[in-house]
């Protein structure tokens, strides 16, 4: 977005790209609505998740979308680590001005006049805006305790969250909104409804064993599914999560008024009111 305002508004900009992601332009794909394809029981059906059968593994397996275009990997790793992005209208007419250009480099320094490269070419800059992200775990390590910190990426790197919000090895404390989806609101929505639900003695949590053999699986999905599978995004198995939610506050997962729409219409928090 940033580079898009420099771009319209005053002289051309440079993007440095480190690692290429795949971008959508909008959030429609040939001409239907981008959550057609991931947002279904009918389009995840596609996708392996937890605790799914043998019959459906393999026909995730042979059915699975291929795609031919791509960066350095599939479409499908990005969206399954919820790392797609959706770029305001005039991105790509503002890169076709020269507006905004691009420079890939896997490492960078500033020098008095601006910023070099690994390549060892050099840019003249004005202004350099570090769009780096944050590091959600190096917060958390800050706030707790260091007999539980330890536990933030045990037992294999990534940070083990029942239903995404309670960690079986900390007591007494929730995580909420740091396992993502495609829709951070609406899951972190329903999260909550269960975590109340929780507290007020609606349900029991089960064993510490059960919770990690449950953690686990989702941690294999993950692993199959992207390499960048340490961002724990639950993208392509969003709606068997919150399947499971429902079922132990004893909700019906069911939400839809009928088959179809069951299986062609996408999920949102409206559904869960």
């Amino acid at each position: 977005m940033h580079a898009l305002v420099l771009g319209e508004e005053g002289k051309p900009c440079t993007m440095v790209v480190r690692t290429c992601y795949w971008i959508v332009p909008h959030y429609f794909i040939w001409g239907l609505p981008f959550y057609m394809f991931y947002s279904t029981r009918f389009s995840q059906f596609l996708h392996q998740r937890p605790n799914q059968g043998t019959l459906r593994t393999l026909l995730c397996h042979l059915l699975s979308p291929v795609y031919v275009l791509k960066p350095d990997h599939l479409f499908e790793k990005d969206y399954a680590s919820c790392q797609i992005a959706i770029l305001p209208d005039s991105f790509f007419m503002e890169a076709e001005k020269g507006n905004i250009n691009f420079k890939r480099a896997s490492t960078w320094w500033f020098w008095e006049g601006g910023v070099e490269f690994d390549d060892k070419t050099k840019i003249e800059a004005d202004l350099v805006i570090l769009a780096t992200g944050y590091d959600g775990k190096k917060k958390l390590r800050a706030l707790l305790p260091q007999q539980f910190s330890t536990f933030l990426e045990f037992p294999s790197g990534i940070m083990p969250l029942y239903r995404g919000t309670i960690n079986p090895f900390i007591p007494n404390m929730a995580f909420m909104g740091y396992v993502e989806s495609v829709s951070n609101l609406h899951t972190s929505e329903i999260r909550c409804k269960w975590l109340a639900r929780l507290i007020g003695g609606k349900f029991n949590l089960p064993s510490v064993e059960k919770m990690v053999e449950q953690i686990t699986t989702e941690m294999e999905i993950m692993k199959k599914t992207t390499r960048f599978y340490k961002r724990t995004c639950i993208s392509t198995f969003s709606i068997n999560h919150t399947d499971e939610i429902c079922e132990e506050m004893g909700w019906s997962c069911w939400r839809k008024k009928s088959w179809l729409a069951e299986a062609f219409s996408p999920y949102n928090s409206q559904d869960y009111a």
